[in-house]
């Protein structure tokens, strides 16, 4: 099959979230053939039956489970990046396109993606990743595209060129256990000299998650030695945390409201607590 675009995601007892998923991968309006890849960890919520009946989506399942590592901490016991690889070095269209579980695309975001991907190719620009606008339902009204040190663009969910990924070998699967793997990857691009670029005219809707107040001393312990280490290896200060887009955009989210009411609950709360707790910086702080 002469696919063009790889779509990957991980998932795990999310049937619901992980329909809607698919479903704006297939209705969005891509003109080629996409090749649709499901690593899913074990579900045990019917996800697995439902996808046996999908003839088009591609199902890997890996169990992926909690251990405790010699240190004592509870850690997965496949990391974000072993886990998320699988469907990586599988893929076989020129193009991955990482998304999660709970993400809507707008209409038109993966052919605007391909499309933007390819122009700067054919024009001679060493592009490793572009990163979708997507923003925190129903917490922000605005999208954005974070940014990491160096102001490298932060691939969230996005397209990354599979000849890239080779030529780093990959998501790091040793140093994170879930946190950080996204920004280590696309550092390590822009780095060997694959530039990770915002994607124009691609959109996205995130389900809010549940905020962790005081992350120092409730995030998990395995969350908190991710982003140490990879603050470690790249000491550089962050100068300019996000790209904003302020734009309407159509995308049925009425699944987010179905399925992911709490999660709705909790962004609507933090959209109200986000007009009264600004730091300096005019940045989020939770």
């Amino acid at each position: 099959m002469n696919y063009k675009i790889s779509v990957v995601l991980g998932s795990k007892n999310r049937k619901n979230l992980l329909k809607a998923t698919i479903s704006s991968i297939r209705s969005n309006g891509f003109d080629g053939v996409i090749e649709i890849i499901v690593v899913d960890g074990g579900s045990t919520d019917g996800t697995c039956s439902w996808l046996a009946k999908q003839k088009d989506v591609f199902t890997i399942i890996q169990p992926n489970y909690k251990i405790t590592n010699a240190a004592g901490v509870r850690i997965l016991a496949h990391s974000w990046g072993e886990f998320m690889n699988i469907g990586f070095r599988y893929a076989h269209a020129p193009y991955i396109v990482m998304v999660s579980d709970d993400l809507i695309l707008a209409p038109e975001c993966l052919q605007n993606g391909y499309n933007e991907m390819e122009r700067r190719r054919k024009e001679g620009e060493k592009v490793g990743g572009g990163a979708f606008f997507f923003r925190e339902y129903p917490r922000h009204t605005y999208y954005r595209v974070q940014l990491l040190q160096k102001e490298y663009v932060l691939v969230n969910h996005g397209f990354f060129l599979k000849e890239a990924l080779e030529g780093i070998n990959y998501l790091d699967e040793i140093n994170y256990n879930f946190y950080a793997g996204d920004g280590d990857v696309c550092m390590r691009l822009n780095e060997a000299g694959w530039k990770t670029i915002p994607l124009n005219g691609c959109f996205a809707e995130h389900l809010c998650h549940k905020p962790v107040f005081n992350k120092a001393k409730n995030y998990l312990q395995s969350h908190l030695d991710d982003m140490a280490f990879f603050y470690k290896k790249y000491p550089f200060t962050i100068e300019k945390t996000c790209i904003k887009k302020y734009e309407k955009v159509k995308v049925k989210t009425r699944p987010f409201i179905l399925y992911g009411f709490k999660n709705v609950f909790y962004g609507y709360l933090l959209r109200y607590y986000d007009k009264y707790s600004k730091n300096k910086n005019g940045e989020k702080t939770v």
